[in-house]
């Protein structure tokens, strides 16, 4: 069976980019298209064959994709696969998964969500995003993407959620239905110790909806030692929000992050994530979870067993939670051993699982 891969863009890393390495691991010999890849950001992908869209000539870095918003479709439909190929494994959250096939090729996506800018967070988008003089020419073009991001979804052979909250996402805008299949984590990569530090931990990009804001606030109210592990465009107003026991990591490497969550005393995620694939990380980590019960996250997190759960992005919330958290013992290997229910092996499983019966049903 032959198979390729296909991937929005390579500019982060993130929980996306998470899944294709797993992807790659799998196929270890599948191409992998792409919109572009930002190698400066994001770093070589060594022994990965990586084919690239005419938009890898743009200017790409520091957030100027945003501005290719328009050209995604057709960028998209002229990244052609040979027609040899079996199946092309898609990760998607917006345009990729308009690839050119040949009508023998079974496409399977794997959805970290439908294009959020386009369904439910258009409000948000033009918000934070887009200058007030261009709302209503952006909303016309969200409009138009629209139409154009629901057809594309319907050439889809088999849909993967990752998560259920994502799975109804697929259903309501797409029509679509879809099988859960929750981002895997290594769990033995992580190191669960007994012996924990004096620090929490907020991982993550420091835009708006990720709102490290109310953990920066809670933290400053508790006086709680945290530590904000990542770079965006809101760490300037959130260091102007901090108070000296908050401090500010950056972009840190896997192995920096690792161990800080291996001593954390617990982390904070008062987001709604799609998933929230650091809370399972936390967890391998032997760290307890307080995070928003919204999106993902209930599916990882359940309130008195692996963490708490709070109803709003509230640091008066936040904070109540964790000295809650902080009151009674946690067992570093029982967190542990709730992370195992992602685990890599299990994922590598159901992938291989999937990709053979969708190209035999084809």
């Amino acid at each position: 069976m032959k198979v390729a891969l296909a991937h929005e863009y390579f500019s982060v890393h993130g929980g996306a980019e998470a899944v294709v390495e797993v992807f790659h691991a799998i196929w270890p010999d599948a191409p992998v298209y792409t919109f572009f890849h930002d190698r400066r950001r994001y770093g070589d992908l060594a022994g990965w064959r990586v084919i690239t869209s005419t938009l890898q000539s743009f200017p790409i870095g520091g957030g100027l994709h945003r501005l290719l918003l328009p050209l995604y479709p057709a960028a998209a439909r002229h990244l052609r696969v040979p027609s040899d190929v079996d199946a092309v494994v898609v990760s998607t959250s917006a345009f990729i998964k308009g690839i050119a096939l040949a009508d023998s090729t079974v496409e399977i996506a794997y959805c970290h969500s439908p294009t959020r800018y386009l369904w439910d967070w258009t409000e948000e988008y033009l918000r934070e995003e887009v200058p007030p003089a261009l709302h209503r020419p952006v909303r016309e073009l969200l409009a138009r993407l629209r139409d154009v991001d629901r057809d594309i979804a319907q050439r889809v052979d088999r849909w993967i959620a990752n998560s259920r909250v994502v799975a109804e996402r697929i259903r309501r805008f797409y029509g679509r239905e879809s099988e859960v299949l929750h981002p895997p984590v290594d769990v033995d990569a992580f190191d669960a110790r007994a012996r924990r530090g004096e620090h929490w931990l907020f991982v993550g990009r420091l835009s708006a909806y990720k709102r490290a804001d109310v953990a920066v606030r809670a933290f400053a109210k508790s006086r709680r030692r945290l530590i904000v592990v990542g770079e965006g465009r809101e760490r300037e107003a959130l260091e102007r929000l901090a108070t000296d026991n908050i401090a500010f990591a950056g972009r840190v490497d896997e192995a920096t992050k690792r161990e800080l969550l291996a001593s954390a005393r617990g982390l904070v995620l008062p987001a709604e994530d799609d998933f929230g694939i650091v809370c399972v990380e936390a967890l391998a980590s032997g760290a307890p979870v307080v995070a928003l019960g919204k999106g993902g996250a209930p599916e990882i997190v359940r309130d008195g067993v692996d963490g708490a759960l709070i109803a709003e992005p509230d640091p008066e919330e936040l904070a109540a939670a964790v000295e809650r958290i902080e009151a009674r013992r946690w067992e570093p290997e029982e967190l542990r051993a709730s992370a195992r229910r992602f685990d890599l092996p299990r994922f590598k499983e159901r992938m291989r699982q999937i990709v053979e019966g969708a190209t035999r049903r084809a």
